[in-house]
């Protein structure tokens, strides 16, 4: 929340001021603006915006926003301006997948006032509904006696930031024979404590007869601080219809909760070239709830289909009661809750995209747009843990701070890039001209191990925020390609700062486990569940890459080269027949010689001139004999 938060910025004005003598530590922050929404199609907004004001024919009117995992922004069909962003990933529990988040941040993910204190409030976004016919249906005329009551329900906070005292969120009824809003509801913000993590639900009957008109609308709005990502309010399952009443709590409806798990072991998306069948999950897992009070009998599926549109696997799940979620929490059956993935991708040539739809199915089931849910599985050119959506932001608050995550090669690949989200404004103040280092760490077994790349001080990086397509990430690129044998490695950056870089961070994918963090001390798994947004970009445009620096076999000790990592000499002895003429050759990491000589097996070798990397050592024995490679590392 934003007290928090301010309490934050006196907290980095004080350590600035003692240094090392108040001990640093990584800190989650709210974020200053959108990724999603920043990078989202042009298209998207103008359609929301131009949406035609022609009335809904009538009630009942339904909205849980299930469209979360195609479009951020909602839907024509029933709303007349995009403010809000729609996503399932902010909400705790939410009635079904889907919500209207309500925060600081304008249509295109931008603060609304980059310069507004965080101890202000003011007018951010808003939701107005399409006009909607409440006159009168064939030869129904409506009026207060038919009981048309208005329901929804919120959440303060979620996955992201606690709105104050001084912000709420409000519901306006529109009478239009007098053109005038009134506020009918409203509720002041508050820190959520852990037992009021739930969504509430509010019933608003309309009693005024100047509502019931051909062009009646309805609006939410909220007031925020408006200079980030803050004071998140989180509605759902908006219903208006007639014959309800203040007890007509409860609908006879079974949806998705959150999307499913990937159907990768390991990452939400990783390159096409280190696929293989291993890295398939054996299980899926799917967030299914009955928001009646009797359990109900469903059937789940789920089918894959290619970027053509080809079905290449199906599975069917058969039926099984589900309990309701009141008394008994998530749907359970293991058939329907956690699937088994029983089949591998195909091998690869190129990127890819798999789109899984799940569906469940039951009768009656009031509701049948939350039954289905659009799963994406990419095959593309990097490497990630998250989901694609930053909650929060992670910092650490120390110059020369480290940050590395650890993702793991099947097969040879060239590392050419990070792709980073960075909230590009911490506290009103911009951190463009921050400075940082790209890294890369060998496995340590617990953690990084030894250095094997650095970006020099001449090649430091600079948060870059990029307007593009949508879930863009800006891309950092490497001053030289780095060619990798299959194992285990650890990308990341060396922060050039004292003031957090907050870098973006997915609360709803947890792999703290391949995190970790440097403020000093040595290396630190991360304590803080959630994925960092942080993607190695794989496959170096090298046209003129050798085809034969593959190393042998880790049992093949025909060449051997000590030390390894190196700093400033290293030794080269072969086993077996040499002949005379035999010669020593050093490759960088793209194919490019930058030692020869002839083999001279007691004279070490000078690399003093090579600045830290992976390099490739061959044996050129003869003509006729293939080369020998070794892999050295040189880190200083």
């Amino acid at each position: 929340m934003i007290k928090k938060r301010l309490q934050t910025s006196l907290f980095f004005a004080m350590a600035l001021l003692l240094g090392f003598c108040m001990k640093a530590q990584e800190q989650l922050m709210p974020l200053n603006a959108n990724a999603q929404l920043i990078s989202a199609p042009a298209m998207n907004l103008k359609a929301a915006r131009t949406a035609t004001l022609a009335p809904l024919d009538t009630i009942p009117f339904f909205e849980d926003f299930s469209y979360s995992t195609t479009s951020p922004y909602p839907t024509a069909n029933h709303w007349i301006d995009s403010n809000v962003f729609i996503n399932h990933t902010f909400p705790i529990a939410p009635p079904s997948i889907g919500v209207a988040t309500f925060d600081g941040l304008n249509k295109k993910g931008y603060p609304y006032n980059l310069s507004a204190l965080v101890s202000n409030s003011a007018q951010a976004d808003k939701l107005t509904s399409k006009p909607i016919n409440l006159q009168k249906k064939g030869a129904l005329v409506y009026a207060p006696k038919d009981s048309v009551y208005l329901s929804f329900y919120y959440q303060a906070e979620g996955r992201g930031d606690a709105p104050e005292a001084n912000d709420s969120l409000s519901l306006d009824f529109y009478k239009p024979n007098q053109k005038k809003w009134e506020k009918v509801w409203g509720r002041k913000g508050y820190n959520p404590s852990g037992a009021d993590s739930l969504f509430h639900l509010v019933m608003i009957p309309i009693l005024d007869t100047a509502y019931f008109d051909s062009l009646f609308q309805f609006r939410f709005r909220n007031r925020a601080t408006l200079s980030g990502s803050l004071d998140h309010w989180h509605v759902d399952y908006i219903f208006l219809d007639k014959n309800r009443s203040a007890t007509d709590s409860i609908m006879e409806d079974n949806a998705f909760e959150y999307m499913s798990t990937p159907f990768l072991k390991n990452y939400s998306t990783m390159p096409f070239r280190q696929y293989i069948p291993s890295e398939m999950a054996t299980t899926t897992g799917n967030y299914i709830r009955n928001n009646f009070t009797t359990g109900k009998n469903i059937f789940y599926n789920y089918s894959v289909f290619d970027i053509t549109g080809a079905t290449t696997h199906t599975y069917n799940g058969g039926s099984a009661n589900i309990l309701p979620y009141s008394s008994n929490g998530l749907h359970s059956a293991p058939q329907h809750s956690n699937p088994p993935v029983s089949f591998a991708f195909p091998a690869m040539t190129s990127m890819g995209i798999y789109t899984i739809k799940h569906v469940i199915s039951s009768n009656p089931d009031l509701q049948r747009q939350n039954d289905t849910i659009l799963q994406t599985q990419r095959f593309s050119d990097y490497y990630a843990y998250d989901d694609g959506t930053a909650e929060v932001g992670y910092y650490n608050n120390t110059y020369g701070a480290k940050n590395a995550v650890r993702f793991t090669l099947n097969a040879p690949d060239t590392l050419r890039a990070l792709r980073i989200y960075f909230d590009p404004v911490t506290d009103g103040q911009n951190i463009i001209n921050a400075a940082f280092n790209i890294m890369v760490w060998n496995d340590g077994n617990n953690g990084p191990g030894s250095l094997i790349y650095s970006d020099s001080t001449n090649n430091e990086s600079h948060p870059v925020y990029l307007q593009g397509s949508h879930n863009l990430m800006p891309t950092y690129p490497l001053s030289q390609c780095i060619l990798l044998s299959p194992g285990t490695y650890y990308f990341g950056i060396k922060q050039k700062t004292n003031r957090p870089l907050n870098i973006g961070f997915d609360k709803n994918t947890d792999h703290s486990s391949a995190f970790y963090y440097d403020i000093g001390n040595g290396w630190v798994q991360s304590a803080i569940k959630g994925s960092i947004m942080i993607n190695p970009l794989m496959g170096c445009l090298l046209p003129a890459l050798p085809t034969n620096i593959a190393e042998p076999k880790e049992l093949d000790n025909s060449l051997l080269v000590f030390p390894n990592p190196a700093q400033n000499s290293i030794h080269v002895e072969a086993k077996g027949t040499v002949s005379g003429n035999a010669s020593v050759v050093i490759l960088s990491s793209i194919g490019q010689t930058v030692y020869s000589a002839p083999y001279a097996p007691q004279e070490p070798i000078d690399v003093s001139a090579l600045s830290n990397g992976v390099y490739f050592i061959q044996l050129m024995n003869d003509a006729a004999t293939p080369a020998v490679t070794r892999k050295l590392i040189i880190a200083r």
